[in-house]
């Protein structure tokens, strides 16, 4: 009986090894210098003709240090409205160089607001919501 309980834990660790070996973790894909999205997280909204999706921004000197931690990164979760050329930030978490945590900011009362082209976001809803040349 023992020999079966060790046989199955071991089976247990095996695949659990295997099953994280075979996740890569997110598909991020640049958007432009600092900006990448993470592909697998992009979502058609139900409510609206619109997106939402998670956005790595690197610091390039417009995050400044909090708690005495240096921001290396902010991950935010955005919804684009395509309908009506807008968008919003619902979550900003900042991570340092490390990919630790060090803060996060939850906006539930987040509006929605006009998308600026040559943006990351403005670049992101170009391909997303299909928009032809014209803004």
């Amino acid at each position: 009986m023992n020999m079966k309980k060790n046989i199955l834990i071991l089976l247990i660790c095996l695949f659990c090894t295997i099953a994280a070996c075979a996740y890569d973790g997110p598909d991020w894909r640049r958007v432009d210098d600092n900006n990448f999205i993470d592909v697998d997280s992009i979502v058609g909204l139900d409510e609206i003709y619109g997106y939402s999706f998670l956005l790595k921004s690197f610091n390039k000197g417009q995050y400044e240090p909090v708690n005495g931690k240096n921001i290396s990164y902010v991950l935010g979760h955005y919804e684009i409205n395509c309908l009506k050329k807008t968008y919003k930030i619902g979550i900003m978490d900042s991570y340092d160089s490390l990919g630790n945590f060090v803060n996060g900011d939850y906006n539930r009362y987040s509006e929605f607001r006009p998308v600026v082209y040559g943006t990351a976001v403005g670049i992101v809803a170009k391909k997303l919501c299909i928009y032809n040349s014209e803004h």
